[in-house]
């Protein structure tokens, strides 16, 4: 399949710019990385294993030289502004990722949110197109609705792992609650389904490469982070740290 190049060596390293879409230029962005060839560039330059982006941006910049990184589109996407009862839908469709150059595609399913059964549908139905197209279907999975009280605990990530993989996702995409063992856990409910931690918000390079190093120890194949590399002072010299952690050579 197209999308094991995003795992040549059975791991991954994803650099994610959906942010832009997810929170809003203001939050994230400065006067370098709101520019998607400075993201492209990097990840280019330090060889990052896919870049994920939403269908926009790879029709306006993921050409030339950028195609040398394998691609995941993001097929839904939803404002900070809807936050209460989450529900984000699609709005691209997988053949239109294919025909943008997509390894993978991805969508973001809120496990508790009273609209999760029109999510899981969609989904389900992502998967099962992806397969005919042989590209992956990654899932981000991410417990935010009201009934959920703790989106952390094992219970809850483990419960959204095992959804997901239960869908046919051949990636789950889940954060990381800051306990290697107990992660374990989450990470054998996923079955065979590909397991990748979010890189979440900025935090310090010390904290951030400690969350890069236990989550291989907890058993995850692969880190999808976005503000810890292109929000960092010097993004290639974290990138190469990263690099070190899940590629050493």
């Amino acid at each position: 399949m197209k999308g094991e190049e995003i795992f040549k060596d059975g791991r991954s390293l994803i650099l994610a710019y959906d942010q832009g879409f997810e929170h809003g230029p203001s939050m994230d962005f400065n006067m370098k990385n709101v520019d998607p060839k400075f993201i492209f560039d990097i990840a280019l330059e330090a060889g990052y294993d896919a870049v994920a982006v939403q269908a926009g941006i790879a029709h306006k910049y993921y050409k030339d030289k950028y195609t040398e990184i394998p691609l995941i589109v993001k097929l839904n996407g939803k404002t900070r502004f809807d936050n209460e009862d989450p529900v984000s839908y699609q709005h691209t469709s997988v053949e239109e990722a294919v025909r943008l150059g997509a390894s993978a595609v991805g969508y973001t399913i809120y496990l508790g949110s009273s609209k999760e059964q029109d999510m899981f549908v969609e989904f389900g139905k992502i998967c099962e197109e992806a397969r005919r197209y042989g590209i992956y279907s990654v899932c981000w999975m991410y417990p935010r609705g009201p009934s959920i009280k703790d989106e952390l605990s094992t219970d809850v990530l483990s419960y959204g792992a095992r959804i997901a993989m239960e869908l046919g996702a051949d990636v789950v995409k889940l954060k990381y609650n800051g306990d290697v063992e107990s992660m374990k856990w989450v990470i054998k409910s996923a079955g065979e389904a590909k397991v990748v931690i979010a890189g979440g918000s900025k935090v310090s390079d010390e904290d951030f490469l400690k969350l890069a190093s236990d989550s291989l120890k907890s058993g995850a194949v692969g880190l999808a982070v976005g503000r810890n590399v292109w929000q960092n002072a010097n993004p290639l010299k974290i990138s190469r740290e990263l690099m070190r952690i899940y590629h050493p050579q």
